[in-house]
């Protein structure tokens, strides 16, 4: 191999490495992802980079490398744990963007946790691409665009912030590829030449640009543009018509589901993106309700999406709560209680107006609300409520386990008590507890029996099917739990997503929280009421029984009040700012004028190559009119008589009349790769 390929093979060697290593740890960095041998995936990318660029010096290189790409694969393919490992990749990136979107993730297939596998893959996908581009003298779109797709990922959400020293590899091989990319095409030493002489200027400009804007400084201010930009949209329907106003129907970013599966339940990630700010009058725990599931079949619950309720409560007065959500959301979320009414349809409080900011008035019970439940008396609950509904085998089983469970209660809060008590004493609280087994027929027993841990939805869902096996209606509700100060905005995020138990209790004719989720789930930052006490304990600050009035009293619900909650004058600050914006606009920019430009090209030829004889004339003389613009000097009039001529007259143009087109622009071209490089992107 002659010395100046080896040169090509080298530089392309390390832009290949400096862009794989940089997007794989973009990757990995920016979604938190596990590795079980980091320096394993770093000597692949680097091996890659070397063997591709060496394959793509020699003539029959390409083939070399499809082979051994495709022998990759296969020994990829035959490896179980690879689809294990990008099926676990796919559920914790989903996962981050369903927290924001609402998307449902996708489950993963096995128990692996680390993602090793598609890693190196991606940087081997890279490195041969980088390499291709640079040792086939082909331009710098095609890896720039993959290099791209990486960084695209961890800028969906404003949480996936990359680690500098990664972002810095990619921006800098990317810079360098594309800076160089017309030049190697012309000649790879020039090419080679100007990468040494740009390498050391372009890695001090953009070390300049990081240590400018570090990412301690970066603020997101997308927010306010964001709202701006939904406010103008949503005035544009009083601009066409000002006495008529539309409800315009938009597709919420993020929602609870109709129904939540137990049987794939796995681990689960926490995401720190922001879903909405909370303001409380009084401070304390407050659970903000999303939606109730009133059918169990063991494995899933459902909503029935026909039952209509009024919740809400004349109680004692504990201030307004302020909500005010990032982008709109499907349901109200709504605190215990609701001081007016309020319409829950289908186990929920929908969003009709896409509020985004709203104020509801609340209301607490009494302070001897537990002494009036117990010592009171009711009728007992109608036995085909569906808040008793059970599977015959699940009931059979639950009620073996509440024989020593309700020992001495007798009121339907003492059952409560001692069932939320058993099922906080049943396991313990863990983000990454194990799937239940096959074979198993219900979710709630299996949990209660045989698993050694578990989050708030396992608790949840035990808690629900012993109060409905105990003849107390009861039902499963997801929402968010958060720990506020008084008239201090709290902002909620995904951590603060939660589930517990609602049981109605006849005597006082209302729902209450029950609580069945231990208190160590504060290691998961989600606040809770401590395991043995009452929700009476927590009420001082904050009243954390629930009580809609009884769900055979459907009545229309009022329409909250919008209201802008007292906001704090410092900006939130969030991993994401310029550092990505800058270089990402920069880059893309680029790409833009590089791609338009090679669109007309490819547009200008596929029709001077028509079939037609005129049609090819008048194509190619449209663009000797534009060459003779740029080069500043008038087209030829022979050939405007020619294209005078094909347009108005019925002669054909010849081979040889044609030839004179070719020609003119053939020495066009020529000349304007002589002028001023902006010319040849109009």
């Amino acid at each position: 191999m002659k010395g100046k390929l080896w040169v090509t093979a080298g530089i392309a060697a390390a832009l290949a490495f400096l862009i794989a290593f940089g997007a794989v740890g973009c990757v990995i960095s920016g979604f938190d992802l596990p590795l079980d041998n980091y320096a394993k995936v770093l000597l692949i990318c680097a091996a890659a980079s070397v063997f591709c660029a060496a394959a793509f010096s020699l003539k029959w290189g390409g083939a070399a490398v499809l082979c051994a790409l495709a022998l990759g694969a296969v020994y990829v393919w035959k490896r179980d744990e690879a689809a294990e490992q990008l099926f676990e990749l796919l559920y914790r990136m989903t996962s981050v963007y369903g927290n924001a979107y609402g998307w449902d993730a996708v489950h993963p297939l096995g128990s692996v946790t680390a993602v090793d596998i598609p890693m190196a893959a991606l940087g081997v996908l890279l490195s041969a691409a980088v390499t291709w581009s640079v040792c086939r003298k082909l331009g710098a779109v095609l890896p720039a665009a993959a290099s791209l797709i990486p960084l695209s990922a961890c800028m969906v959400v404003t949480d996936t912030v990359p680690d500098v020293r990664y972002l810095f590899c990619l921006l800098f091989g990317l810079i360098l590829l594309i800076l160089t990319g017309r030049v190697r095409r012309q000649s790879n030493s020039q090419g080679n030449r100007l990468t040494a002489m740009a390498a050391i200027p372009t890695a001090l400009a953009l070390a300049a640009l990081f240590l400018a804007f570090p990412q301690e400084s970066y603020v997101n201010r997308s927010e306010a543009t964001r709202d701006a930009i939904l406010s103008w949209f949503q005035s544009i329907p009083e601009k066409v018509a000002e006495n008529v106003r539309q409800e315009v129907t938009v597709s919420l970013p993020a929602q609870e589901p109709d129904h939540v599966s137990l049987a794939s339940l796995g681990r689960r990630i926490e995401s720190p993106i922001t879903v909405m700010e909370v303001t409380a009058e009084i401070g304390g725990t407050l659970y903000l309700r999303g939606q109730d599931y009133d059918g169990y079949d063991g494995m899933t619950w459902t909503t029935s999406r026909h039952r209509t309720e009024d919740f809400s409560l004349a109680g004692e007065d504990y201030g307004d709560v302020s909500i005010r959500t990032v982008g709109e959301r499907a349901l109200l979320y709504l605190p215990y209680y609701p001081a007016r009414s309020m319409a829950l349809i289908g186990g929920n409080m929908s969003n009709t107006w896409a509020y985004t900011e709203y104020v509801i008035p609340r209301a607490g019970l009494p302070d001897d609300w537990r002494t009036t439940a117990i010592s009171g008396s009711a009728a007992a609950p109608d036995p085909n409520s569906p808040y008793l509904a059970l599977p015959d085998a699940t009931r059979a089983r639950a009620e073996v386990l509440l024989t020593d469970i309700l020992d001495g209660a007798s009121s339907t809060v003492e059952k409560a008590e001692k069932i939320g008590d058993y099922v906080r004493a049943s396991a313990r609280y863990d983000l990454n507890p194990s799937r239940m087994g096959e074979g198993e027929t219900d979710f709630a027993l299996w949990f209660l029996e045989s698993a050694e841990a578990g989050y708030c939805v396992h608790f949840a869902t035990a808690a629900t099917v012993l109060l409905r096996a105990a003849g107390i209606e009861a039902r499963y509700v997801s929402g968010y739990l958060v720990k506020t100060t008084p008239g201090t905005p709290a902002d909620v995020t995904e951590k603060n997503a939660h589930a517990w138990a609602e049981y109605y209790e006849p005597t006082l004719g209302v729902w209450l929280v029950l609580e069945a989720t231990p208190s160590d789930m504060a290691a998961a930052q989600q606040p809770e009421t401590a395991p043995g006490t009452t929700q009476e304990a927590a009420r001082p600050t904050s009243p954390e029984p629930t009580t809609p009035p009884s769900a055979t009293a459907p009545s229309h619900s009022e329409t909250p009040t919008e209201s802008t909650p007292p906001r704090q004058d410092t900006p939130k600050r969030h991993n994401v700012g310029k550092i990505l914006a800058i270089p990402f606009a920069l880059v893309l920019t680029v790409l833009a004028v590089t791609a338009q430009r090679s669109v007309r090209i490819h547009i200008r030829r596929r029709r001077q190559g028509s079939a037609r004889p005129n049609a090819r004339g008048l194509a190619m003389w449209q663009e000797t009119e534009l060459l003779s613009g740029l080069l500043r000097q008038p087209s030829p009039e022979a050939l405007e008589a020619l294209a005078q001529k094909a347009k108005f007259s019925q002669h054909t143009l010849t081979a040889e009349e044609l030839t004179q087109f070719t020609a003119y622009l053939t020495d066009a071209r020529h000349r304007l790769e002589q002028k001023p490089w902006y010319l040849r992107l109009i």
